[in-house]
C-alpha cells in the first residue's frame, strides 16, 4: 500500500479522510492483521486491498502492478485470486450448493472439480442434507457458515477476512480456526483480517498493524506489539486496562521516574521527564491488607474497594485512591484468602518495571 487514502463525498467541503496516508507491505504466506477501534477504517482499508472501493488517492501493489489502475475487467480478473469474507453474511438468493459453487463456475473450473470441491467443503461446514435448500431460508449461523464455505472453495492467493468471527456462535468460531490453521499450513497462501479479539490475534498474527483514526500508528510482529504498544488504543487492546495521564521527573538518586498523577505518585523503572501516559496490566497488581514492602514492591497504593466482579477463576477488582480507580485482577484463591467486599479498604501492590510508559 503506497499512499493510501480514502474520503468518502470528497467533493463536499464537510468530507473527513476515513483513511490517510496509509504506507505498508503484506508479505506472501504470512497473517497480517489490522487492529483499530470502531470507525477506524478497519473495514474500508481492507475493501480497497480487495479491490472493493477505490481509493481516493495512492495505489495498491500487486505483483508489481498499481491495481487500482487497472481497467474493470482487468479489476475483476485479479480479483479472481482474492477472497472476502465479511462480518454479515453475504449469500444469493438460491440453493446452497449454487452459492458455493458459484465462484468455481465463474473462474471456469471443470464440472467434475467444481463438484468435488463443493461435496468436500459442504462435509467440512456441517452442511450435508442442505444443498438443495435456499441459503436466504437458513438460520444466521448456517448462513455464515456458507458464506465462509463460498469463500475457502475458492482457495485463492489472498484471504480478506473483515471481522469474521464479531457475532459467530462458537461452533462457527471452531470452525473458522480450522480453516485458518489450514491456510497457515499452506505454502504461499495469505491472510489479512480485521479483529476485536486479542486472543485471535495472538493465535493467528505474523504481524499485526494498529489502525487509530484512519492511520497506522504501529506494524511489528506479535511479541512488539503486545509488550511495547505505542499508543493507547493498542495498549489497552493487550491488556494495559489502567491507562493514567500524569506528570514525569527522573530521579537519578533513586535511577527511578517518579510521576504523579493527582493524588498519587508512582515509581516506574524507566526514564522520562514532562507529561506521560502510564500502563498497568491487571494482572500485574497484587492485594494485600497490609502495606507491601518497597524491598518487594515500589509502588504500593492505600484504596477502598468500589467494585467486584467474579469471572469465573478470576476475580476483577476495582479499587478507587482519591480521584484514581484502578482494576486489578486476582485469583479465586487469592480473593477467598483476603475476604474482600465492596467498601473494604486495601493496598494495590506493583513493581517499578510493571508500569509502561507513552
Amino acid at each position: 500500500m503506497n499512499n493510501l487514502s480514502k474520503t468518502f463525498n470528497s467533493n463536499s467541503e464537510s468530507s473527513q479522510p476515513v483513511l490517510s496516508d496509509i504506507n505498508f507491505s503484506v508479505r506472501k504466506g504470512e497473517c497480517f492483521t489490522i487492529i483499530g477501534p470502531n470507525g477506524s477504517g478497519k473495514s474500508t482499508l481492507l475493501s480497497i486491498m480487495g479491490l472493493l472501493i477505490p481509493p481516493t488517492e495512492g495505489q495498491v501493489i500487486y505483483r508489481d502492478k498499481d491495481i487500482t489502475a487497472l481497467s474493470k475487467y482487468e479489476k475483476v480478473m485479479v480479483r479472481r485470486n482474492f477472497s472476502f469474507v465479511r462480518q454479515k453474511p453475504v449469500v444469493l438468493d438460491t440453493s446452497v450448493y449454487n452459492n458455493i459453487s458459484y465462484g468455481l463456475k465463474v473462474r471456469d473450473f471443470k464440472r467434475s472439480e467444481i463438484d468435488k470441491r463443493v461435496k468436500a467443503i459442504i462435509d467440512k461446514v456441517g452442511l450435508n442434507g442442505f444443498e438443495d435448500q435456499n441459503a436466504r431460508s437458513l438460520s444466521g449461523g448456517e448462513m455464515q457458515r456458507v458464506a465462509i464455505a463460498m469463500n475457502f472453495v475458492l482457495e485463492p492467493e489472498i484471504y480478506f477476512l473483515d471481522e469474521v468471527s464479531a457475532n459467530l456462535d462458537p461452533k462457527n468460531v471452531a470452525l473458522l480456526e480450522n480453516f485458518i490453521n489450514e491456510i497457515k499450513n499452506t505454502k504461499n497462501k495469505t491472510i489479512v483480517m480485521s479483529t476485536h479479539d486479542k486472543m485471535e490475534a495472538i493465535k493467528f498474527s505474523d504481524r499485526i498493524a494498529v489502525l487509530r483514526d484512519g492511520k497506522i500508528s504501529q506494524i511489528g510482529d506479535v511479541n512488539e506489539i503486545f509488550t511495547s504498544p505505542k499508543d493507547e488504543y493498542a495498549a489497552v487492546f493487550v491488556g494495559y486496562e489502567n491507562v493514567f495521564s500524569g506528570t514525569a521527573k527522573y530521579n537519578e538518586t533513586l535511577q527511578l521516574t517518579e510521576i504523579q498523577i493527582d493524588n498519587i505518585s508512582l515509581n516506574v523503572a524507566a526514564q522520562a521527564d514532562g507529561e506521560v501516559k502510564a500502563l498497568i496490566k491487571p494482572e500485574s497488581i497484587g492485594l494485600s491488607k497490609e502495606k507491601a514492602s518497597e524491598t518487594s514492591y515500589q509502588n504500593s497504593i492505600h484504596a477502598t474497594i468500589t467494585e467486584i466482579r467474579e469471572l469465573g477463576n478470576t476475580y476483577h477488582i476495582l479499587a478507587k485512591s482519591g480521584s484514581i480507580e484502578l482494576l486489578a485482577s486476582i485469583t479465586k484463591l487469592s480473593f477467598q484468602e483476603l475476604k474482600l467486599e465492596r467498601g473494604s479498604n486495601i493496598y494495590l501492590n506493583f513493581k517499578a518495571t510493571d508500569i509502561k510508559l507513552l
